[in-house]
């Protein structure tokens, strides 16, 4: 196995020794390549990932900051390197290498989307519809729902169960299969559009299944290909930009928000309730800053607490080890040498 493959490796079983979905061991793996093919580039040889050098990883988030990457991609970059190199035992990557320490601007959401206007709604479902029937009825669910969009296209098999929930008078729905990470959430119904809600998720359980059980299939049937025609459609149907799909979970958002401030709940209570049903969490700041922009003057009298810093996240395979026990551990398990 030659140094750049036996690297490779190394990585990819850091990445996923640290744990997460799928797709995020995937990206990290992704992200920390760039960083190797960087380091070859400079011909700097490493034989092990923790023996990188800390100054080399500050020279490449630079050197991609002045090529134009974008703050949240280089934040996330930078925060796959942190992962990688932390799981590899380097020590001290977390404080040198921080955002802070490598003048890596903050992602500023403001304007990225915004939630969108009952007409804009429609005009975006027609041009669905132009597309395809599947798009808009995926569109629909995000609107009334909240979904992300590649939830949205795998809760197919959540929908019977749904409409015998919101039938039977639930005003809450479980969702955990296709919800991000899988983790659990539950999903609150706008009161003031239950019966349309009720009836999009009617008709789309009537089209997946009369269509494979699918609201878009993919050229083999599979999910990743399923994505892929669905971020097709989307450009074709140019919903993108500042209304692109995901400002659907804005507009749910601000109407969850609005119904609930409506029934008199408090304020506080609302954020944190709407950051829970669209799968942050107790996230208010976020939810304030970002996903309600345009109601930002209802909520004027809540008091955000400062976030306590977290503790440093541990590996999964052997959280309670150390450091150096953790880097001979993993050692042992690529059965590389010990420098």
């Amino acid at each position: 196995m030659g140094q750049k493959s036996r690297l490779l490796h190394a990585l990819r079983i850091y990445s996923r020794a640290r744990g997460g979905a799928d797709r995020t061991i995937a990206n990290r793996v992704q992200l920390f390549e760039q960083l190797l093919r960087f380091l070859f580039a400079m011909g700097i040889r490493i034989h092990h990932i923790r023996q990188t050098p800390l100054w080399s990883v500050a020279l490449f988030v630079q050197t991609r900051l002045c090529e134009g990457l974008k703050p949240g991609h280089a934040q996330n970059t930078l925060a796959a390197i942190h992962v990688i190199l932390d799981e590899a035992g380097a020590g001290m990557v977390n404080t040198t290498c921080s955002n802070r320490a490598l003048g890596v601007p903050r992602r500023d959401r403001r304007g990225a989307h915004r939630a969108q206007t009952r007409e804009e709604y429609e005009q975006t479902l027609e041009r669905a519809r132009a597309v395809d029937q599947g798009l808009a009825h995926l569109l629909e669910l995000m609107f009334f729902l909240g979904l992300r969009c590649t939830e949205a296209l795998r809760a197919a098999r959540e929908l019977a169960g749904w409409l015998a929930l919101l039938k039977a008078g639930a005003d809450r729905l479980p969702f955990q299969y296709g919800a991000k990470t899988n983790r659990y959430r539950v999903i609150e119904i706008i009161s003031g559009l239950r019966e349309q809600t009720i009836g999009t998720i009617e008709s789309a359980l009537a089209y997946c299944q009369s269509n494979n059980g699918n609201l878009i299939t993919g050229a083999e049937e599979d999910l990743r290909t399923a994505r892929g025609r669905m971020r097709d459609w989307f450009y074709a149907a140019g919903i993108r930009g500042v209304l692109s799909s995901h400002s659907l979970r804005y507009t749910y958002a601000v109407n969850l928000a609005l119904a609930l401030l409506h029934e008199g709940v408090s304020p506080a209570e609302v954020l944190d309730r709407v950051s829970n049903a669209i799968g942050h969490g107790a996230r208010a700041q976020l939810m304030l800053g970002t996903y309600m922009q345009e109601i930002q003057d209802r909520f004027t009298s809540v008091v955000i607490p400062r976030r306590k810093p977290r503790n440093p996240s541990k590996t999964v395979l052997g959280r309670h080890l150390p450091g150096p026990q953790r880097t001979i551990r993993s050692n042992r398990q690529m059965k590389f040498r010990k420098e």
